[in-house]
């Protein structure tokens, strides 16, 4: 038995193959971006933000007094896209219902709350960047069950271990509370 190819026949299925591998290619790069991005990176970068902006406006004063959420909203130091975050309440200023500061006060709070254990979970986890461990002086995680916090080389050593944060974020009713100095 002989089987003959014609190079017609060769020139086909190698262009068919080619075209097959590239989109092979293309599929798994486009998955791989997907499940790398993280829907809570930009809250956390807003976050980071405004406190940048509240230090920056709270620099020549002494502490942060008067800094709640409102007057955070009126002097517009919280990032737009901050607020638009509807289904977080977001706090500013003392303790997780952003009371107003005093002049002693040497750091605030942002705080989010009502977090599902999604939102928990990928908040707190997130690298923290290079400029942002600068203002960061801990991260509290508040539920029904726990309330844990992490701070830099304290008990509960910031930044936070991947996957460590499964068994303590609830199934909802999160509150996040960064903490800046």
């Amino acid at each position: 038995m002989k089987i003959y190819f014609s190079m017609e026949d060769i020139k086909q299925n190698i262009g068919k193959t080619i075209l097959l591998f590239v989109a092979l290619i293309l599929a798994v790069v486009g998955l791989m971006y997907v499940f790398n991005q993280n829907p809570h990176r930009q809250l956390q970068q807003d976050v980071f933000t405004s406190a940048a902006k509240i230090r920056n406006y709270y620099r020549d004063r002494p502490g942060y007094w008067q800094l709640s959420t409102s007057t955070a909203k009126e002097d517009n130091l919280l990032s737009e896209s901050l607020l638009q975050y509807k289904e977080y309440d977001v706090q500013v200023g003392q303790g997780t219902d952003g009371e107003t500061g005093l002049p002693s006060d040497k750091s605030f709070n942002i705080v989010l709350k009502h977090l599902n254990k999604s939102a928990c979970i990928n908040l707190s986890e997130l690298p923290i960047d290079n400029d942002a461990k600068l203002i960061l002086q801990s991260l509290t995680v508040i539920n029904n069950n726990d309330s844990v916090t992490y701070s830099w080389g304290g008990e509960n050593p910031l930044p936070i271990v991947r996957y460590s944060m499964r068994n303590i974020c609830d199934t909802s009713e999160n509150i996040i509370v960064w903490t800046f100095h």
